[in-house]
């Protein structure tokens, strides 16, 4: 090699930590997960203004979370990209129990379905759903 070769060689390889460097620095191809209830409360309170959580199903793997209030209101929590969503859940939300697993289907198509493992619980937060679309 000669010696032109090897500043660009050199300069090539500072670029790519450079760009290394700048996406880690802003997050991006992070894998965000709700770390616990009251990470799932938070991003709630924060979705909708007013909005106390109480009570939180939290997806084994930390994707997603549904966080109610003292009222009996249902908040889904999801992560998105490198950031979390929210939406409110109601009587528009379709929900679907398998087992330990709760799906539940939102009328806004780009939200998306959400798949929440949530071991024994999956049974109450499913009955919750039921009471949403009854009252």
């Amino acid at each position: 090699m000669n010696q032109a070769e090897l500043i660009q060689l050199g300069l090539s390889l500072v670029a790519v930590l450079f760009v290394a460097w700048l996406v880690g620095k802003l997050g991006l191809g992070a894998d965000p997960r709700i770390e616990d209830a009251a990470h799932a409360i938070r991003l709630a309170e924060e979705a909708e203004a007013g909005f106390k959580g109480v009570e939180v199903a939290r997806d084994h793997a930390g994707f997603a979370a549904i966080v109610r209030n003292a009222e009996g209101r249902m908040m889904l929590v999801r992560a998105h990209g490198n950031h979390f969503a929210a939406r409110p859940v109601d009587a528009a939300v379709m929900g679907r129990l398998d087992k330990e697993f709760l799906t539940l289907t939102m009328p806004e198509k780009t939200f998306g379905a959400v798949t929440l493992k949530l071991g024994k619980e999956a049974g109450m937060w499913a009955s919750r759903m039921r009471d949403l679309n009854c009252g």
